[in-house]
């Protein structure tokens, strides 16, 4: 990338983050510092449809493009997007020709993102950063060593570092946390956990069974407490079947809405949540950008690179049982569905983690306690 100039007018900034949701949220941490240090520049984001409201509690987007293809690397999980290529270009074309930016920042390398350089500079755009020079030495080069161990905001503000839109240090500090929204209207006034048991990877997700007994458990040491199962429309199954998998008796505290929320009514109902337990997702970058308790499961990713980012870290909990082969690909497993790394994650030391985390009245060891009867049966 070139050395971003100054700018004499007010800067108009497109950028592309054709990705995930977790994607999304970790790079809208940093939009807040562009904004600023180009003198109050307007943002506009190209996402994938549908992931627009994400950018809701971001005040300097000033506005968001959905195209119907992404084709980066997790972009590809699900439906074959190759079908929305032509109206993709169409829609960044269009957008490119109304907005006229000054700068595209490209977080995502794709060939979208190309295609929308291309075009913008039909239009007048004359500067370009990308995350390319920095993913080839993480590959080939001198940042090998440190492609695991380095936050991916991190290797977003040194692109914007070395283009000189942000001052070198900390990438912490350049990072804003959202405002939490007001209350949502779903459970207005309640107390509840939300469990997200979903994730785009198989081999992401904490086992059915685990969660199942979690919910079961945090019942009984929470019994004003109710439980949301949240997610795409693409993990109403999953939730499903871990509702199915709780106890009768409380079946009425869990509610299934996984598939029937916006994202922006997610993002509200996630930022009300007194906990939020979930697998490495979207989901769980939302709760800790908002500011909310986090307990989230790795298992083929490498947390070090992925972590949900909080304002306070210390409200992040990070569980994960690393194996000689982590990080992985992420598409099978050679331990198999019973000893892959997320399954080794031990249920008693979550739900202990997380009644020292909020308290409660109730000791932990409580005979009706459905870990305690585990444990009963695993020593007779």
């Amino acid at each position: 990338s070139r050395r971003v100039p100054s700018f004499a007018e007010p800067v108009r900034v497109v950028v592309f983050k054709l990705d995930n949701a977790g994607d999304i949220v970790l790079s809208s941490l940093v939009m807040p510092a562009v904004a600023e240090a180009l003198g109050k520049a307007s943002i506009y984001y190209v996402v994938k449809s549908g992931l627009g409201g994400l950018l809701s509690q971001v005040e300097c987007v000033s506005g968001v493009i959905e195209v119907p293809a992404g084709l980066g690397h997790c972009s590809r999980v699900g439906a074959n997007e190759r079908s929305g290529l032509a109206d993709s270009k169409k829609i960044i074309r269009k957008a490119m020709a109304d907005l006229r930016p000054q700068l595209i920042i490209d977080l995502r390398p794709t060939a979208l993102g190309n295609y929308g350089a291309l075009v913008g500079r039909l239009y007048g755009t004359r500067h370009r950063i990308s995350l390319e020079r920095l993913r080839l030495k993480e590959m080939f080069g001198s940042g090998k060593k440190m492609k695991w161990k380095r936050h991916e905001v991190e290797t977003f503000c040194a692109a914007l570092q070395d283009s000189g839109v942000l001052r070198r240090g900390d990438y912490r500090s350049s990072l804003t946390f959202w405002k939490r929204p007001v209350d949502n209207e779903l459970l207005k006034g309640r107390k509840y956990f939300l469990i997200q048991p979903g994730a785009v990877w198989e081999y992401k997700k904490w086992p059915e069974r685990k969660y199942a007994d979690l919910v079961d458990t945090l019942a009984v040491y929470y019994p004003d407490f109710f439980f949301v199962l949240a997610g795409s429309a693409d993990e109403r199954g999953v939730c499903s079947r871990v509702l199915e998998m709780t106890s009768k008796k409380i079946r009425e505290r869990v509610k299934n809405l996984a598939g029937k929320t916006t994202i922006t009514a997610l993002v509200s109902l996630i930022s009300n949540a007194r906990m939020v337990v979930a697998n490495d997702s979207g989901v769980a970058h939302m709760s800790a950008a908002a500011g909310v308790r986090t307990v989230v499961f790795f298992g083929p990713s490498s947390p070090e690179r992925f972590m949900p980012l909080s304002e306070r870290q210390e409200l992040v909990k990070v569980f994960h049982h690393k194996l000689s082969c982590n990080p992985c690909d992420q598409h099978e497993c050679s331990e198999g569905p019973v000893k892959y790394c997320l399954a080794r994650i031990d249920l008693f030391e979550v739900a202990e983690y997380i009644r020292s985390a909020l308290g409660g009245s109730e000791d932990l060891e409580r005979k009706d306690s459905p870990i305690a009867q585990e444990r009963i049966v695993s020593f007779m």
